[in-house]
């Protein structure tokens, strides 16, 4: 028999046979993993079960209590469903990217689970108390997309210390022995900003977010590697990292960024190719290029990341843009927990591979420019 079952039926006798009365408190985690001699987080599972049984019920700041001594059918008053709890904070999802994700999370969690989702809008206090949020809610692990890659929060870092069930989604902390899945971003921004080269174009520049993220990053050392690989001079002021109203929890407006952007693009003439960090900001970036009176893609040339399906708008003008594996993103996040679950032990690094799909933003630049 598996050791949370173990502690689970030693647990159950107890309730039932009056040892833990209804509205006693039980032992903390720490003392109930001492006496079995297991670890905390085969503790946990075997009150995730209580719980789902009707049995106990956590209660932030307090402690768990035990609230019956027989368990509740399904479907009885203040019976709880006897599946796990999974969390899973994000910082924003759109069409654009994450709503596949969330479709992923779902089809992973499938029966076995229940998943419990937040979303923190980029505010990093926020996104602590989300996570405090859902461990005090009893979840079994946790799935999360940070706000920055510079920064991890505390609750997160605790919980790595702890060895708790902890998957990082679509970033990466150098350093910090925690699993994660993302996408191969370099590898996308490389092939993106190839595409313009091999297209003609030999001055592409680099637009994105004002948000410090490791995807961000990544997307940004592809195309100065590119550069690199196709032996062309990397000019440093053709880069604009400042765009704010795509960021979750800003007060940039679009037009401020349009305008921003149409400085930038009046700026540098010699560019013809763009490679956006995201398809938001190639819809701002081929806005201001309206406004110059330059045509997308005859005059200029826009790669982006990631696209709307919109599959029944056969009149959306299509980007090329580099896709990534959004719903594998989700899947594997939820394998990374459940492989935790069953030995806290495991640390995965999971980097998914992207595809380049061509669109109507680019092609070859015009003989004038």
């Amino acid at each position: 028999m598996v050791l949370y079952r173990q502690v689970y039926d030693a647990l159950r006798d107890r309730i039932e046979d009056g040892t833990y009365a209804v509205g006693d408190r039980l032992p903390s985690e720490a003392e109930l993993s001492r006496e079995h001699s297991v670890s905390a987080i085969t503790v946990k599972r075997a009150l995730d079960l209580l719980r789902a049984d009707g049995l106990i019920v956590r209660r932030p700041r307090l402690g768990t209590f035990v609230t019956s001594a027989r368990p509740q059918a399904p479907g009885a008053p203040g019976a709880v469903a006897a599946r796990p709890l999974i969390g899973c904070v994000v910082t924003n999802f759109d069409d654009t990217f994450g709503s596949r994700v969330l479709e992923g999370l779902l089809a992973g969690a499938g029966t076995d689970d229940h998943l419990v989702l937040m979303r923190s809008s980029g505010d990093v206090d926020r996104e602590d108390a989300s996570i405090r949020s859902l461990l005090d809610a009893g979840v079994s692990g946790l799935v999360l997309q940070p706000s920055s890659s510079e920064y991890i929060p505390p609750a997160a870092l605790e919980l790595v210390t702890r060895r708790f069930p902890l998957v990082i989604l679509d970033r990466v902390y150098d350093g910090i022995p925690v699993s994660a899945v993302r996408s191969d971003n370099l590898a996308g921004a490389i092939a993106a900003t190839a595409h313009l080269f091999e297209l003609g174009h030999t001055s592409v520049g680099f637009v994105s977010a004002a948000s410090h993220v490791s995807t961000s990053e990544e997307r940004r050392n592809g195309w100065v590697h590119a550069h690199a690989a196709f032996h062309r001079t990397l000019d440093g002021t053709a880069e604009l990292r400042a765009i704010g109203s795509t960021v979750p929890g800003s007060t940039v407006t679009k037009e401020e960024d349009v305008d921003r952007l149409v400085a930038f693009v009046r700026a540098h003439p010699h560019l013809t190719g763009y490679l956006a960090a995201e398809y938001n900001i190639a819809l701002l970036l081929r806005e201001a290029c309206r406004r110059l009176g330059l045509r997308v893609p005859e005059d200029v040339s826009v790669v982006c990341f990631d696209h709307p399906d919109a599959a029944f708008d056969d009149g959306l003008f299509r980007f090329t843009h580099v896709r990534q594996q959004q719903r594998a993103l989700g899947e594997r996040a939820i394998e990374g927990v459940r492989r935790q679950r069953e030995d806290p032990r495991t640390v995965d690094k999971v980097m998914l591979p992207t595809e380049l799909v061509p669109g109507a933003s680019t092609a070859p630049p015009p003989p004038s420019r």
